[in-house]
């Protein structure tokens, strides 16, 4: 006997679609076909409704502290917020400090990360300060965490990696089978438009944020990253990214040279839009890289559209309101006096992730399903070293599943979302395209409006990346 069977449902894998029934046996998907019979603890119609695997979302920060502010959900609730989206494993950083070892940094925020209700794992963060942290290189990897996270910013904070520590991990990564994930902003370019703003006399208002950070600050960073990977022949992955340049010399590897030169974005990107820093609660939208043009979005759409753009994440940081404004004045008339620098950058997104690209991308034929499909859990699985046990629909895959629901339409407010927040950039949105259930590891997390997963529920995600995905690009679409 099945412990879940779904009937008659749009099956969407990263290959194709097609109608048919899913059968569950404890963690696993124990059937695929056209019809199955057989009987089942449960049985689920699910005519009408597409079923695609479960969401990963490789790009969160949760429980890290920046700017001595905490983001107000803890693992467990964040697993809530991100089951009502269709997600069923999160990634996050690890909380590097200096002096301690990576490896030690790394599994005390997998530690933190086990009471999750869903699947977990993490990347390590190295920073300048961590001693030696390329030696460690070969540990986390045996330790199942083959990507790592390097920034080529925040210089004043301690974060940013040196030209030469950038270059000599590429290198060691490349013996390893592991991954390097840039941040890719030129420090030098963003302080020297912030140094300029403050000799000017100008405040540093939210409207004044991407200026210092304008496209050719991150376009320069990705096309060092870029050359620097070449230098060493080894597979890099640019997350958030934003601008035409970069899409430009990524598609370029792409086609000319089949050069692992992977790609990500976020929503934030094609929904909230530069202008909207002029606003009185600009600081709320204030992200890094910054909210760029509209015009701009119509390139990232392009991107994920022909596959440039490899997978999509949302940087999810859940800092509230409170603590986005713990530093900032107010002048005589109790409006706040603008200084971007004192502003906690992050928003949340990982909740409305899908729902957007089924909104703004499928609904509107910018993405198929299947490219949706890709972008949001197949190629995650991919590159990060998880498939086929994520990111696929197939006999003894994890049974992690989102079930949609691809006609609902539903307006965007704090009030129907799950985290802790006390604002939401995208109030009043609408959008076509809805979470129904989530299924994670045989077990529905979520059905309609009710979530019924339990915390400490959540595996954690051993990783091994496929040796392919690091010699060529191609090798996604195998």
């Amino acid at each position: 006997m099945f412990d879940i069977l779904l009937k008659n449902g749009n099956i969407v894998t990263a290959e194709r679609e097609f109608k048919g029934d899913i059968a569950i046996t404890g963690d696993k998907i124990a059937e695929v076909a056209p019809h199955i019979d057989g009987e089942a603890k449960r049985v689920i119609d699910i005519t009408g409704k597409d079923v695609i695997p479960g969401v990963i979302e490789g790009h969160i920060h949760c429980m890290g502290t920046f700017m001595g502010c905490t983001s107000v959900n803890d693992f467990y609730e964040n697993s809530i917020s991100g089951a009502f989206g269709g997600v069923t494993t999160f990634m996050d950083f690890s909380n590097s400090k200096a002096g301690t070892p990576i490896a030690d940094s790394s599994q005390e925020k997998l530690e933190m990360m086990s009471m999750s209700a869903i699947n977990y794992t993490l990347h390590p963060k190295f920073i300048e300060g961590a001693p030696d942290p390329l030696s460690e290189i070969p540990k986390l990897v045996e330790m199942g965490l083959p990507t790592f996270k390097l920034y080529m910013t925040y210089r004043k904070s301690g974060t940013m990696c040196s030209d030469e520590m950038l270059l000599k991990a590429f290198a060691a990564a490349k013996e390893c089978g592991a991954l390097p994930l840039l941040h890719c902003e030129s420090d030098t370019i963003a302080q020297y438009n912030i140094d300029q703003l403050m000799a000017s006399g100008q405040p540093l208002k939210w409207a004044h944020f991407p200026l210092t950070k304008p496209q050719f600050c991150e376009a320069e960073a990705f096309s060092r990253a870029y050359y620097y990977a070449r230098t060493v022949d080894c597979a890099i992955l640019a997350v958030h990214t934003t601008v035409r340049d970069a899409f430009d010399l990524a598609r370029k590897a792409h086609e000319e040279d089949d050069f692992p030169m992977y790609v990500e974005t976020c929503p934030q990107y094609v929904t909230n839009f530069q202008d909207e820093y002029s606003r009185k609660d600009g600081h709320l939208i204030l992200v890094s890289p910054p909210l760029r043009s509209r015009e701009n979005a119509q390139y990232i759409w392009k991107a994920m559209a022909d596959g440039t753009v490899s997978i999509i994440g949302t940087d999810d940081c859940n800092y509230s309101k409170v603590d986005k404004e713990r530093f900032l004045e107010k002048d005589a008339n109790g409006d706040f006096i603008q200084d971007f620098q004192k502003v906690v950058n992050g928003n949340p997104g990982m909740e409305l992730r899908l729902p957007i690209l089924l909104s703004e991308g499928v609904a509107t034929g910018r993405l198929t399903m299947t490219r949706l499909v890709q972008l949001t859990s197949a190629n995650i699985a991919k590159v990060y070293g998880c498939y086929p046990q994520k990111g696929t629909i197939q006999k003894m895959a994890d049974a992690d599943l989102a079930i949609i629901d691809r006609n609902k339409s539903w307006v965007v407010s704090q009030d129907v979302l799950h985290n802790n927040m006390d604002y939401c950039p995208l109030a009043g949105k609408s959008l076509q395209g809805k979470v129904e259930m989530t299924i994670c590891n045989g077990k529905i997390i979520v059905e309609g409006d009710s979530f019924y997963g339990k915390r400490n529920e959540g595996h954690f995600v051993k990783r091994s990346i496929d040796p392919k995905m690091l010699q060529r690009y191609s090798a996604l679409q195998e």
